[in-house]
């Protein structure tokens, strides 16, 4: 009685039945992965300074004040998709440039005069129309692919990684849109990094403003708050206590991250601006820049800034000059141009969504086929109802939950998923609308089995069987995933007194800890153990502000930010 108690407790707390998961609260992972970057490149600390230094010589000259015109930066969007959710749609690529074009030159309609501050960039963004071999392009590249997720290791810019190599970034912005883990909603890369892996990456569903994008994070800021790093702005809070600077005059000083919508909230004597761009408010609470955010952005596109081949590239133009004007709508040439915001609709084409599209033999408007889904009519089912392949199982908080995964079946509209500790009499099962669901209360080392199967309307396939050991990832033989052999997870976090590294390792791991200036503040070695693989930190003596753990097995490192708060 008591297993298949805990057999339903697993059941009954699977989280998401969605592609990508999304986290309730907001998570960066810019300065994870900068922490990162900076142990990998020691020379990217002296080239970081090196734009700082002529950031702040712009900012204090009076070209800064002078400085005028509207900076237009060409953008390739590449969508690295594994479910149709993930694929998300040209129409909604575009609403996200929409989205930070308004956000940007602050004409979005949830702007209020509740901060004196907040002003226009004057920066614009596009969708290339031109790629760097001079052929015309609606700004998108898509890949399929049979990665579950990817990490912030920059794999997902990387073909030989299986995912796409950026454009030339001295003259295209390059977004990639993809399922991230761990909660990670996007990350960026700070001027003066590798331009081999410069640009943007965003969770698939919190990029853009409809189709696949989740609340809270559904109106496109997780884009925006991105493009803020990619433009040299740090977190409002500067990622450290009262005493850390954002480099920016005109934003209050803070001591940490908001969530939500804490509007009001007074820290470090002042209230916090919890409505911008760059703290870890929900999307409907964030809705402005301010003047020195502004200032200490355009600071890239001077003469010698980190980022100024982009005001000068023919991206978005023909006749060059990134801010010179977009070609004339076609309307009829299967690309998104001119001021088109659908393929070959919308702007001074017929209206995207409009009766007449749905039967043009393009996908575009909302649709999610070729004139089908979105306001037309709904997509049929293709293919048999055939069984799951492709299982795969990957550990989730040092093995007390683990994610389940599955090839998708393009006649199921859903899975049955079952699953019970191995020698268990019973199943417990439970339905997935898509291809993984994540079982927790998971006892750490014990073997499970559990299968899948397809239901295709009126029908239903039989089972696909696997079988994991909680703690370890799990392959089907000939399936190739790209699961994480490492993890850890830092908690309580913000925390005062006592906090504990509990490590998702499978072999002996080193642990150290660096405060804000990158000075090793603790160290440890701790040897693999199936059953109990924690270590616990005595805050007692540190003093309030943000820590990087940085754990490393020989072969991969993981870097989590700690916030200590007293």
């Amino acid at each position: 009685m008591k297993l298949k108690l805990v057999l339903l407790t697993i059941f009954s707390l699977f989280l998401l039945f969605s592609a990508t998961v999304v986290e309730a609260n907001r998570n960066c992972g810019t300065m994870d992965r900068l922490e990162v970057l900076k142990q990998e490149d020691p020379n990217l600390e002296a080239r970081m300074q090196q734009v700082e230094a002529h950031t702040r010589k712009f900012m204090n000259s009076e070209s800064a004040d002078k400085a005028a015109g509207v900076i237009t930066i060409p953008v390739v969007v590449h969508v690295l998709y594994r479910t149709n959710a993930e694929n998300v749609s040209d129409a909604q690529i575009q609403s996200q440039i929409d989205v930070l074009n308004e956000d940007f030159r602050r004409t979005n309609a949830d702007r209020n005069n509740a901060w004196g501050q907040a002003a226009d960039t004057e920066i614009e963004f596009c969708l290339a129309t031109v790629d760097p071999d001079g052929n015309t392009t609606n700004g998108i590249t898509r890949k399929s692919t049979g990665k579950r997720s990817w990490r912030t290791n920059d794999d997902m810019k990387k073909s030989n990684k299986g995912g796409v190599d950026p454009w030339d970034p001295s003259s295209y912005m390059n977004m990639w849109v993809c399922n991230l883990s761990n909660g990670i909603l996007g990350y960026a890369q700070f001027p003066g990094g590798n331009p081999a892996t410069d640009g943007i990456v965003i969770l698939s569903s919190a990029f853009g403003r409809y189709g696949s994008a989740q609340a809270p994070f559904n109106l496109g800021r997780t884009a925006t708050h991105e493009v803020g790093h990619y433009l040299n702005l740090r977190h409002i809070w500067g990622d450290g206590a009262c005493s850390v600077d954002d480099f920016v005059s005109d934003t209050p000083t803070s001591d940490g991250a908001n969530y939500g919508c804490a509007s009001g909230h007074v820290s470090c004597g002042s209230t916090d601006m919890v409505e911008n761009y760059m703290d870890y408010s929900d999307d409907g609470c964030m809705n402005l820049y301010t003047a020195g955010q502004s200032t200490r952005m355009r600071a890239l596109f001077s003469a010698g800034g980190a980022r100024a081949g982009l005001a000068s590239s023919n991206g978005c133009s023909g006749s060059g000059g990134g801010g010179g004007g977009e070609p004339t709508a076609s309307c009829d040439d299967g690309l998104q141009n001119g001021d088109e915001t659908g393929v070959d609709c919308g702007g001074s084409c017929d209206p995207c969504g409009s009766s007449s599209s749905c039967d043009d033999g393009l996908q575009n408007g909302d649709e999610t086929g070729v004139d089908c889904g979105g306001s037309c009519d709904p997509c049929a089912p293709t293919g048999s109802c055939d069984a799951p392949s492709g299982l795969a199982s990957s550990p989730r908080k040092g093995g007390r939950e683990a994610t389940l995964s599955w090839n998708a079946v393009g006649a199921a509209t859903s899975y049955t998923v079952r699953l019970r500790q191995a020698g268990a009499s019973s199943w417990s099962e439970g339905t997935a609308s898509a291809t993984q669901i994540n079982a927790t209360g998971l006892t750490k080392g014990a073997t499970y089995e559990w299968g899948v199967s397809s239901n295709c309307g009126g029908s239903s396939s039989g089972f696909t069987y696997s079988t994991f050991v909680a703690g370890s990832s799990g392959r089907t033989s000939g399936e190739i995933f790209d699961q994480a052999s490492l993890d850890i997870n830092v908690y309580p976090n913000p925390a005062s007194v006592n906090a504990t590294i509990e490590l998702d390792a499978e072999q002996a791991v080193s642990v150290q800890v660096f405060d804000v200036t990158g000075r090793l503040v603790w160290s440890a070695t701790q040897e693999y153990d199936a059953f109990d693989n924690t270590l616990q930190l005595d805050l007692s003596d540190w003093q309030d502000g943000a820590y990087f753990v940085k754990v490393n097995d020989g072969e991969e490192t993981v870097v989590r930010k700690l916030m200590v708060v007293k």
